[in-house]
């Protein structure tokens, strides 16, 4: 796997005559500063329709410093983390290729753009000589591949924390702004020299359509990051990644007026392909951890042959053949269609002339889905049938994503609030459904080490009554709690 690194960097906007102030005050004792100049060349590459620069996400190819070769930058919250392979050549190496397949859906990537970059660098070194932090004051000076007439210039300054100290970051922040200098607003140096590439919505008023059309571009960036991730190896991407399908979906179903019924049944579909797939994987993650912290909790006098060891390889085994399935998937046609329709949402989604009414308009539909999970809760206590608590789960998902997507009409303390509300059942409603699916699998296991040679299903037998009385509390709790969702 390429070697990759946490980039804590902010970017500034300054003017031509702007000075770099002096930044010697924020030193440790023995501490010094360090300066240099650079010239890089930076070739950007990235599929016809920008796909990774709408990811923001950036690949390019330097030359001209210590860090040549190849690189792909992608988002890590509130920063973001570089893949670097130390390959020469005009050709993009295979390894960011495939991690890319999802990102671009396939297509090819070539080059889109070529930045130079006359850099000044300040470094702040401490007492031992370790970089604390660096400031480079770049000239910069893009071209688009194949047009010659949109080359520019800027001019910006980049501030990067060498150590884990992040006190450091802030304080430069607020020296260079006091200085002049403005957050940037672009995230790369591509994104800068490809302005009209990311579009952030239509001209015009504001409608019901935009609000829903935003949550989806979220979900979308949540989905590419995961992909990217799981293509790297990284199963613990496979929960936000199943949330956001699920978010989608769910935006699907309660705004479903807004848009082209045939289209959206058509994508939930696939998305409910995708999200069972990744449910394979995730169920199995879950259990393990949640008998892990059971056994823990069972004394060991109690824990007769070997309980641990049967859990384990029962999980494990299961758990690698669908995690196999699933990176498999991800290479597979389908999965790359799924991708491309969900963008295709984003670039153009299919809306209906529903979608032209005030912002106001998507309240309507999330009270519907709130009382939505007022009904089925109802029935569901009068009843007893757990499977209608589980589908009474699947509405509190849905009113609270709807809540969610809300925001911008309704403000993010009102949508946080309402959000909250419904996660609060969703949860328990979640430990109640994770109880019965661990209760099962125990009992199956308990079964089958009853009749092996070695072993004892009494511990099992133990762990399903404490889960069949989790489920009986949580069941208990949705009966208390019923009137608050009235």
């Amino acid at each position: 796997m390429a070697p990759s690194y946490l980039e804590r960097e902010l970017k500034f906007d300054v003017e031509p005559s702007f000075l770099i102030p002096d930044v010697t005050g924020l030193l440790p004792a023995g501490g010094r500063t360090e300066a240099s100049t650079e010239h890089l060349r930076s070739d950007y590459f990235d599929t016809r329709d920008h796909a990774l620069l709408r990811a923001h996400m950036t690949l390019r190819r330097r030359t001209g410093t210590s860090d040549a070769g190849w690189q792909l930058k992608v988002p890590q919250e509130p920063f973001r983390e570089e893949i670097r392979v130390e390959q020469a050549g005009a050709d993009v190496p295979a390894e960011l290729s495939s991690l890319l397949l999802g990102v671009g859906r396939g297509q090819a990537l070539t080059q889109v753009a070529s930045v130079t970059t006359e850099r000044s660098v300040t470094r702040l070194l401490g007492n031992d000589g370790q970089r604390l932090a660096e400031i480079d004051d770049d000239l910069v000076h893009a071209s688009v591949a194949g047009k010659v007439a949109t080359a520019s210039s800027w001019r910006e300054v980049d501030v990067e924390l060498g150590s884990d100290e992040t006190g450091l970051l802030r304080a430069l922040d607020k020296r260079l702004r006091r200085a002049g200098a403005r957050r940037s607003g672009s995230s790369s140096k591509l994104a800068r020299a490809l302005p009209g590439a990311v579009t952030t919505g239509g001209k015009g008023k504001f409608r019901a359509g935009d609000v829903v059309a935003a949550y989806i571009a979220e979900q979308e960036r949540v989905i590419l990051a995961g992909d990217l991730a799981l293509r790297r190896g990284d199963d613990s991407a496979i929960h936000k990644t199943r949330v956001a399908t699920r978010r989608l979906r769910g935006t699907l179903r309660v705004f479903g007026a807004l848009a082209d019924p045939q289209r959206a049944a058509s994508l939930d579909a696939e998305l409910r392909w995708f999200a069972a797939l990744l449910g394979e994987v995730r169920d199995r993650q879950v259990l393990r951890d949640r008998l892990d912290r059971m056994l823990d909790q069972v004394e060991d006098s109690l824990l007769l042959g070997p309980v641990r060891a049967r859990v384990d390889a029962e999980l494990s085994r299961e758990q690698h053949e669908r995690w196999d399935g699933l990176r498999h998937a991800l290479t597979g046609a389908r999965y790359l269609a799924l991708l491309a329709d969900i963008d295709e949402w984003v670039r153009r989604p299919p809306l209906t002339a529903g979608a032209r009414a005030k912002p106001s308009k998507v309240i309507a539909p999330v009270d519907r889905a709130e009382r939505t999970v007022s009904r089925r809760l109802r029935r569901a206590n009068a009843s007893g049938d757990i499977h209608l608590l589980h589908l009474v789960r699947k509405a509190a998902k849905r009113a609270r994503y709807a809540a969610e997507a809300t925001q911008p009409v309704i403000g993010a303390k009102a949508a946080t609030r309402h959000a909250k509300r419904y996660q609060a059942l969703q949860d328990l409603l979640g430990e109640h459904q994770d109880s019965l699916v661990s209760a099962d699998l125990l009992r199956r296991l308990g079964a089958k080490a009853g009749t092996t040679a070695g072993e004892n299903g009494f511990a099992f037998g133990i762990l399903h009554e404490r889960e069949a009385r989790n489920a009986r509390n949580a069941r208990s709790k949705a009966r208390r709690t019923a009137r608050k969702y009235r």
